[in-house]
C-alpha cells in the first residue's frame, strides 16, 4: 500500500492577511498593491492559485489557473469555483471606488450558471466592474470566462461597507517581506495522487455511496476540506473545517468559500431526487452572507433541502458555525436534457 498523503487543508498554512496599515491607503491603491506583490498573497490564494492580473478604473480581473484539484464529482472543474474566484473580483471592483479606512464583506452574491463547466486545464477568469457605491453599499458585476473566453457564468454582488475607521493613528504602509520559500509547489500545483471518477448519473445513490466512503471524494472536497456527512431523498449536508487555508486578505473565512460550501450544498439537494441516468446541472445560486467566520478550525455546516421539486429543484441552504447561522443561499438545478 502506498504512502497516505494529507489532504492540503491539513498542512500548515502558507500566505498570511495584510497588515491593518493597509487601511492608510484608498482602495485602488490597496488593488494595486495587492497586484504590485506589496501585500501577501493570503493563505486562500496559496491553496486555489487566485491571483489578481489587471486593474482599470472602475474594474478588476482576476484569475485562476483551472488545476485538477478544483474537479468536482463530475469529473469536470466544480461550477462553485465561478462563486470562490467571482466573490474576489466582486469585492475587488468595490473596492478600487473605497476611500482610506473602509472595512468591507460581501453581503449578498448571486451567480447564474451558463452551460457545462470545462475540464482542468487553462485558466479561469473573473472581470468585475463597480456599478454603484454609497456610504454603506457598493454594487458590483462579473462575467466568469474559460480557458477559450467562452462565458461560464454571469455574477452580481452587494457588498456591506462599514463606515471609514479614523486611521491617522496607524502606521505609513510598507511593502511586506517576502515569505519564505516552502520545499513543495502550493496546493493547487501539486499532482493528484488518486483520480476520482466521475458520477455515473444515480442521482441520491451516487451521494451516499460518497457519504460512505465507498467512492473517493472530489479532489477540491480534499483541497478545501469538504466533507459530505448526510444524505437524504431532497437533503443533504456537507462540512468544511473553518481552516486557517480559507483566510483572506482581511484575515476571515472569505465570502467564496463560504459560497462555494454552500452552493455545494444546495446543487446537491436537487441531485438528491434526480432519478437514475438523469443529467443534472446546476442553473444559478444566490447567497446571503449573515456573519463573518473567522479561521477558527471549527467545523462549517451547510444543509440544503429540496423545496420544489419538478424538471427544475430548487432548494435552500442553511450555512452555520459554531451554532450560529452565518450565510443563507437558495438556488435551482435543472434535471434531464
Amino acid at each position: 500500500m502506498g504512502e497516505v498523503h494529507p489532504d492540503p487543508w491539513q498542512e500548515p498554512v502558507r500566505g498570511r492577511a495584510a497588515d491593518p496599515s493597509v487601511l492608510t491607503l484608498s482602495g485602488r491603491e490597496q488593488v494595486l498593491a495587492m497586484q504590485d506583490g506589496s501585500l501577501p498573497l493570503p493563505p486562500n490564494a496559496r491553496l486555489t492559485g487566485r491571483h489578481l492580473v489587471e486593474v482599470g478604473e472602475a474594474d478588476v480581473t482576476f484569475a485562476m489557473p483551472l488545476s485538477p484539484w478544483l474537479q468536482g464529482p463530475k469529473g469536470r472543474i466544480h461550477p462553485g469555483v465561478l462563486v470562490l474566484l467571482g466573490d474576489s473580483a466582486l469585492t475587488g471592483a468595490v473596492l478600487t471606488a473605497l476611500p482610506p479606512g473602509v472595512v468591507f464583506s460581501t453581503a449578498e452574491l448571486s451567480m447564474t450558471f451558463l452551460g457545462e463547466m470545462p475540464p482542468p486545464g487553462g485558466e479561469l477568469r473573473a472581470v468585475a466592474s463597480v456599478l454603484h457605491t454609497e456610504p454603506r453599499h457598493g454594487l458590483a458585476v462579473a462575467d466568469l470566462l474559460g480557458p477559450s473566453g467562452e462565458r461560464l457564468g454571469f455574477g452580481t454582488a452587494r457588498v456591506f461597507l462599514r463606515p471609514p475607521m479614523d486611521v491617522s493613528g496607524l502606521p505609513a504602509f510598507s511593502p511586506a517581506p517576502p515569505e519564505a520559500a516552502w520545499p513543495t509547489p502550493d496546493p493547487w500545483a501539486r499532482d493528484l495522487e488518486v483520480e476520482t471518477p466521475p458520477l455515473m448519473g444515480h442521482g441520491l445513490l451516487d451521494l451516499d455511496e460518497t457519504r460512505a466512503g465507498g467512492r473517493p471524494r472530489p479532489p477540491i472536497d480534499r483541497l478545501i476540506g469538504i466533507r459530505l456527512v448526510g444524505v437524504d431523498e431532497g437533503e443533504v449536508t456537507f462540512t468544511m473545517p473553518a481552516s486557517p487555508w480559507l483566510g483572506n486578505e482581511l484575515g476571515m473565512v472569505s465570502g467564496g468559500m463560504l459560497g462555494l460550501l454552500a452552493h455545494s450544498a444546495t446543487s446537491a439537494a436537487g441531485q438528491s431526487v434526480a432519478r437514475a441516468g438523469s443529467p443534472y446541472r446546476a442553473l444559478d445560486v444566490k447567497i446571503n452572507f449573515l456573519e463573518q467566520v473567522e479561521p477558527d478550525g471549527e467545523p462549517i455546516s451547510a444543509t440544503g433541502r429540496a423545496i420544489h421539486r419538478g424538471k427544475l429543484v430548487v432548494a435552500n441552504t442553511e450555512v452555520t458555525h459554531g451554532g450560529q447561522l452565518v450565510a443563507t443561499a437558495t438556488g435551482s438545478t435543472v434535471l434531464g436534457n
